[in-house]
């Protein structure tokens, strides 16, 4: 970690400069370092850093033949790294990321980073801008998320289950549609604390069963649900599960000879994973809202300083944008298996 990123928080930042900012995000890797330069695209020869002050990092790589073959070949630092097409200041780049670590609002952050922007006598940024860029962040958080795939439970733990639903917010007159509601399969383990949330196109045993196959670990002891049918006999999945239930139909939240017959943590998981949904509009933002909320809870929570967060993020950063000649992490799909049509007749 860079000296300057160490112990840093939200007062600190006024005081850095553009150059203090490239110094941390070169040794963080999300900028690439001077010395590590390429091989030129156009003859093969070696490249080195030329002072370019017209280029966002203020130098270029150039082919050494330049002169000797006249050769033209040059390579942007900046290709295939995070700040490839960005227009903005670096600083104002390192103060959005941070400002998105700490779930900052965008009305607070565009309000204070113009503020910060007129000391410095630099043009006012747009909310289109900041929303855009607020985007690209959550991308990095999607991909990185996209490739935990470690299974919840296990033997000896316990696993909750539950559906939740997501309504889209309306902008005419009229009834909610079941187009307009969206089902959300929650799965949780009791004992690390640990969740995830998916989008599904129904609630059906269809629906449901191969996302729980696929992410629950089939050595679980303990599965808890409510009563509803699409999880009668959810044991199939498992190798030896016990299977509890509770009947919220009824008014039983919790059952009263066994205190640990609840769903009750996971229904508590579900409001902040509401909250954390902050647009429904479109498709895309709702599932980029999921993968942030799932990165926050797996990646960054597990961290208490704000410097530590900081850091995790800005390698998740160069881990997605590696830098020139180099391939990055890509969004990994991940397919549900298939499950015997049979169980779901059961």
């Amino acid at each position: 970690m860079h000296p300057l990123l160490e112990n840093i928080n939200l007062f600190d930042i006024s005081s850095l400069t553009e150059e203090n900012v490239k110094d941390i995000l070169t040794e963080a890797r999300v900028l690439p370092e001077k010395i590590s330069a390429p091989m030129c695209p156009t003859c093969g020869s070696e490249t080195s850093a030329n002072r370019d002050s017209s280029r966002k990092l203020g130098w270029m790589w150039i082919c050494k033949k330049k002169n000797q073959l006249k050769c033209s070949g040059k390579v942007n630092p900046t290709s295939n790294t995070f700040f490839e097409n960005v227009k903005i200041h670096i600083l104002d780049v390192f103060v959005l990321i941070v400002c998105f670590i700490v779930k900052l609002q965008i009305s607070l952050v565009l309000e204070q980073l113009n503020m910060f922007r007129r000391r410095r006598g630099q043009p006012q940024m747009s909310w289109a801008t900041i929303v855009d860029f607020y985007s690209r962040l959550r991308e990095v958080a999607e991909i990185i998320g996209s490739h935990h795939d470690k299974l919840l439970g296990g033997p000896g733990k316990t696993i909750l289950l539950d559906e939740t639903f997501l309504t889209k917010r309306k902008y005419n007159k009229g009834r909610k549609t079941k187009t307009m509601t969206q089902v959300v399969l929650g799965i949780y383990c009791r004992d690390d604390k640990e969740g995830i949330f998916f989008w599904l196109m129904g609630k059906k045993k269809k629906d449901l069963w191969p996302r729980i196959a696929r992410h629950c670990n089939p050595e679980t002891s303990v599965i808890c649900t409510d009563s509803a049918t699409q999880y009668h006999n959810i044991n199939k999945l498992f190798n030896d599960a016990i299977h509890k239930t509770t009947n919220h139909k009824k008014g039983e939240f919790v059952n009263k000879t066994d205190k640990l017959n609840t769903i009750n943590p996971l229904e508590n998981e579900n409001r902040h994973f509401k909250k954390s949904i902050v647009s429904r509009k479109f498709e895309k933002s709702i599932i980029q809202y999921m993968a942030l909320h799932f990165y926050r809870r797996m990646r960054l929570n597990t961290l208490k300083s704000l410097d530590a967060k900081v850091q995790m993020f800005l390698e998740d950063i160069s881990w997605v944008f590696p830098g020139y000649g180099k391939e990055g992490l890509q969004l990994k799909k991940i397919e549900a298996p298939t499950v015997d049509p049979r169980a779901f007749l059961t």
